[in-house]
């Protein structure tokens, strides 16, 4: 009779250690439109990479200063020390989709979103590579 209750009470343990583990996972967040503009506008820089493969991309210094800053108004402009770039924005959260679309070109960036919370932003391109922009 002892052993049956000490099974019930590893069991019933082991259960209850299982309910908490999933309880306090981090859940990625789709987020909302506000989240990637703030008020006006918020401006995001890359803080890490990884390739397609899923191998850790190591950032140069250039592209640890690049910035990309989302408008509420549907715009946002990519500023780095060589170039700059515009375009018009587009965000579903129920599909998860991050659209950029560049001024004066037929140039279409498509992104999946992974995490979008106020300080964070996990996208995945196409190829599988992925990214996180840390809001500035």
């Amino acid at each position: 009779m002892k052993i049956y209750n000490l099974r019930n009470y590893l069991m019933l343990l082991s259960f209850t250690l299982l309910l908490f583990a999933g309880a306090c996972k981090k859940k990625d967040s789709v987020g909302n439109a506000g989240m990637l503009t703030g008020a006006d506008s918020k401006v995001w820089k890359t803080e890490k990479e990884t390739t397609a493969s899923g191998e850790k991309d190591k950032l140069t210094k250039d592209e640890k200063e690049q910035e990309i800053q989302f408008f509420a108004n549907g715009s946002f402009s990519m500023r780095s020390k060589t170039q700059n770039a515009s375009g018009k924005w587009t965000y579903d959260a129920m599909a998860r989709n991050l659209s950029l679309q560049f001024v004066g070109s037929d140039l279409t960036e498509n992104f999946q979103v992974l995490n979008l919370t106020n300080d964070e932003l996990k996208l995945q391109a196409a190829d599988g590579s992925q990214m996180i922009l840390e809001a500035d």
